[in-house]
């Protein structure tokens, strides 16, 4: 096995349609990526299941996959790993500073006024994001709540292979983890970051100075396969191939949505897209005061579809930043990988330990 193991920071992130893993070590300032790999559940024809994938099929494959690394779990001290989904929820607010003690207790009585929880057993947690610009003897936390069935389940996985569940983070967290380890945040105004996954999109918002702001919006990368299954009459297959290597307009004929292919009342997953990020901007907008949107970051499996990135530049008038965490880390191994976007929450959650 792997030497460095008990020396490596580690992050695991399992996702709906492939496990990511990263691992990373320390070297002055910076990071210097070691080991990393990608590992899709869904081969070999089956068709993807927008749930996730089973225990007995994701524990198997996380072993395998760090087997593959040269990693053994019980040599691994520095463990990352993320949860996700409509059973996590966010929200910044302002706090007085206070101890810690403090902060937790005052914290949990703040999450129950900010965060809609469903009445299930609750894990509650915070982090700090720095000073209040506005009010100089505040600072900005962000409140992070989940139900203990999920986060006890995500412990579950990861002690099933024997891993010590070290942090868990929230993957929208990872993902700006990963981004402003190395990138400028602007003085003035916000980022909007666009993570593509599988099954849905995480946006989020962040700035300097204002409040970050995340949303799961109800498209992905499986909601234009499914495009293309209905239009063009695919398969599974053929559709994520058509997707990957044409895009959402291939040279293929239309057999679906009534003569000519889509109807005129129709509306196509980038436009779909499209107006749920417009719903989430505008909702920024009015809760904050905060209008100036500088470009959109497009992380996740899903960034380099093409067409996607002149399509939201188009629409928001925005510049388009395809983000590679990869150019975040120093290396002394090959990166070969035709989509190394889809590493931004594994390489985020390696490095969480230090930030």
């Amino acid at each position: 096995m792997f030497g460095l193991g008990s020396n490596l920071r580690v992050g695991v992130d399992i996702g709906t349609h492939s496990i990511k893993i990263a691992a990373v070590e320390k070297v002055g300032p910076r990071f210097r990526l070691v080991k990393w790999k990608c590992h899709e559940l869904y081969t070999g024809g089956e068709k993807y299941d927008p749930e996730g994938p089973k225990k007995s099929i994701a524990v198997p494959a996380l072993a395998k996959i760090l087997g593959e690394m040269g990693l053994a779990p019980k040599k691994i001290k520095h463990l990352s790993s993320c949860i996700g989904g409509q059973q996590v929820s966010a929200k910044e607010i302002s706090s007085l500073m206070q101890t810690e003690q403090e902060m937790a207790s005052s914290l949990l009585l703040e999450a129950r006024k900010h965060i809609p929880l469903d009445g299930s057993e609750t894990v509650v947690d915070y982090q700090l994001l720095g000073d209040d610009v506005k009010e100089t003897d505040k600072v900005r936390v962000l409140l992070v709540a989940t139900t203990r069935k999920l986060f006890e389940a995500h412990q579950d996985y990861l002690r099933e292979i024997e891993l010590k569940p070290g942090i868990i983070d929230i993957e929208p967290l990872a993902i700006l983890n990963s981004y402003i380890i190395h990138s400028q945040l602007p003085d003035e105004g916000v980022i909007v970051l666009l993570h593509i996954g599988a099954k849905r999109t995480i946006l989020s918002v962040f700035g300097r100075r204002d409040m970050f702001f995340t949303r799961d919006l109800p498209v992905g990368g499986q909601t234009f396969t499914e495009e293309l299954m209905r239009v063009y009459g695919l398969e599974y297959e053929a559709a994520e191939h058509t997707k990957i290597t044409q895009g959402m307009a291939p040279e293929l004929p239309k057999t679906g949505g009534g003569e000519g292919g889509l109807g005129m009342t129709d509306r196509t997953t980038f436009e779909k897209l499209g107006d749920e990020i417009n719903r989430s901007l505008r909702y920024y907008v009015k809760e904050t005061g905060q209008s100036v949107f500088t470009h959109i970051v497009l992380t996740g499996g899903g960034a380099p579809l093409i067409g996607l990135d002149a399509y939201l530049s188009n629409k928001f008038n925005l510049p388009i930043e395809l983000y590679n965490p990869f150019n975040q880390l120093d290396s002394r191994i090959p990166i070969e990988s035709a989509n190394p976007y889809q590493m931004a929450p594994a390489i985020g959650l390696a490095i969480r330990g230090d930030l």
